[in-house]
């Protein structure tokens, strides 16, 4: 729904899900078209150029780690110059742009301007990310809660780990690949148990999906290796024991099969 402000342009932000087209939302989809200025960012299929409309502006403006071709307060400036000329502005987001999207800073400016918007939900990289596992983030008797971090200021911030003792349920850990030793190192120290299940999923929802698996204790000594140089989400409880038990199966006659040729 619209916010109440009186409307010169408006802004739709998209979530565009967590790369491929076609998990778009139907309702995201028609927002596209009818656009008149798209701000996109990173971490979506090149095939969203060809839903574009061919009288739009389209202005890349992604932010990868160590790589931001805006910066946030660019696009901010962005967003009113166009909104302020009238314009119907999609700014589209990967995955669901209430996750970690910077979603807040760009609502703000607008709410400061008088800015109309609207915040289209999409298919977020983390339940993506758990169905490339065949699993669930929660599951009955073993997970009713889920905690989901940012694995690039986790480990600077004490405010996320309070509670994790008494936690039982799914943790998600986005952005955090680079520190799987660390994170897995500080999971043990507050209580999760060591051997629990931990997977990494690399490009989520994607056509190049990879998944890991490994216990706390062992990727505290070892990590947990990339195999792509996509965006990686950690996954970590008792939920997504049984996938990785298929998985160890999976492995050992892959290993089998090829000892014996």
């Amino acid at each position: 729904m619209l916010s109440n402000k009186t409307e010169i342009g408006r802004v739709s932000f998209v979530s565009g899900g967590p790369g491929p087209v076609d998990l778009l939302t139907l309702r995201g989809l028609e927002r596209i078209k009818n656009a008149e200025v798209i701000l996109y960012d990173a971490l979506l299929d090149p095939e969203f150029l060809d839903i574009f409309p061919e009288s739009a502006i389209c202005l890349y403006v992604g932010k990868r780690s160590g790589q931001h071709s805006r910066t946030q307060e660019e696009i901010s400036e962005l967003l009113l110059e166009y909104a302020k000329a009238g314009k119907h502005v999609v700014r589209l987001k990967g995955g669901d742009a209430t996750v970690f999207g910077r979603l807040g800073e760009e609502i703000e400016i607008l709410q400061e301007n008088g800015i109309s918007f609207e915040i289209i939900p999409g298919v977020s990289s983390v339940t993506a990310g758990v169905s490339a596992l065949n699993s669930s983030l929660t599951l009955r008797g073993v997970s009713r809660q889920i905690i989901i971090l940012d694995g690039h200021t986790i480990m600077e911030d004490n405010r996320s780990w309070v509670g994790m003792e008494n936690f039982f349920g799914t943790i998600v850990i986005l952005m955090g690949t680079q520190k799987i030793k660390e994170l897995s190192l500080k999971l043990i120290a507050k209580g999760i148990l060591p051997e629990t299940p931990i997977a990494l999923v690399e490009n989520a929802g994607g056509r190049k999906v990879t998944s890991s698996f490994s216990t706390l204790n062992l990727a505290s000594e070892k990590g947990i290796p990339k195999e792509t140089n996509g965006p990686g989400i950690l996954y970590v409880g008792e939920a997504i024991r049984k996938s990785l038990e298929v998985w160890n199966h999976d492995k050992k006659i892959s290993n089998l099969s090829q000892s014996t040729k």
